[in-house]
Order: structure tokens, then C-alpha cells, then sequence
């Protein structure tokens, strides 16, 4: 589809090289199976649960680094994201209180 898109605008074709096909590849192999040998140890570990909650603090990651690492700049809405992936995430793991027992009661 690319290549159909690309030929339709008349936008130049990328230019590939050996280096760019490498550091995709690097990129693609370490990254994504780091990514998922750490995520298979949440799951074994703390459970689902758990690990469906690190997805969600992704964006809130994505977001400092982009901050620190590049200077980008933080606006209300990105710190009213932040706090609201915050809270869901604050959400799902706080523990229910355990119920009161009734057989004392009467």
C-alpha cells in the first residue's frame, strides 16, 4: 500500500540502506523482545493484572523521557493525562477491604 501511496503523491521513494535495515531490525528484535521477555515475567510473576497496568504507564513514560531526553514541552492537558492514567492505574491495584464478618454481629 506504500508503494501505491507513495507513487499516487509523488513523494520521493525512501532510501535504503544496509545501515537503516540494520538498525530496524536491531531495533525490532531487541526492543520488541526485551520488551516481551520482560512483560512474560510480569504475568508469571504478579499476574495479569499487573501487567495490563504497565501498558497504561507507558505514555506517562514516553512523556518524561520526552521531556528530559528532547525538551519537549509540558502542556495542562498532557499533565491532566498524566494524572489521569495515574489515578486508573492507582485504581486497579488498591486492594478491597476485606468485608466485616457477620457471624460476630449477631
Amino acid at each position: 500500500m506504500l508503494a501505491i501511496v507513495l507513487t499516487v503523491t509523488g513523494v520521493p521513494a525512501p532510501h535504503v540502506t544496509a545501515v537503516s535495515v540494520a538498525a530496524v531490525a536491531v531495533l525490532g528484535i531487541v526492543g520488541t523482545g526485551f520488551a516481551y521477555v520482560l512483560n512474560d515475567q510480569i504475568i508469571a510473576s504478579e499476574g495479569a493484572t499487573v501487567a495490563s497496568t504497565v501498558t497504561y504507564l507507558l505514555p506517562v513514560v514516553t512523556i518524561v523521557l520526552g521531556v528530559l531526553v528532547l525538551g519537549e514541552s509540558l502542556t495542562v492537558t498532557v499533565l491532566a493525562g498524566i494524572a489521569l492514567a495515574l489515578a486508573g492505574v492507582a485504581l486497579t491495584r488498591r486492594r478491597p477491604k476485606p468485608a466485616p464478618d457477620d457471624a460476630r454481629a449477631g
